[in-house]
């Protein structure tokens, strides 16, 4: 158990995370072109499906999260 604070009420401890550089987007984008380029160099099989999957996967996350953040999606007041 956590040592209380004056309050007496338990502190929580918390790590700091580094901030990531670059946007969540931007991330995905240039992981989707990274393994685009991967691909490029396999040879049919197996590996080279995942991986083509994995980019289009990354490329629907992109589009979502465009989606989630675009300012059509205001909640109703």
């Amino acid at each position: 158990m956590l040592p209380p604070d004056p309050s007496g009420e338990p502190v929580l401890l918390r790590t700091q995370r580094d901030k990531p550089k670059h946007p969540f987007d931007q991330r995905l984008a240039q992981e989707a072109l990274r393994i685009q380029e991967e691909v490029k160099s396999l040879p049919h099989g197996k590996e080279r499906e995942l991986l083509v999957r994995k980019a289009r996967q990354l490329e629907t996350a992109s589009h979502v999260n465009e989606w989630i953040l675009s300012p059509g999606l205001k909640p109703p007041r």
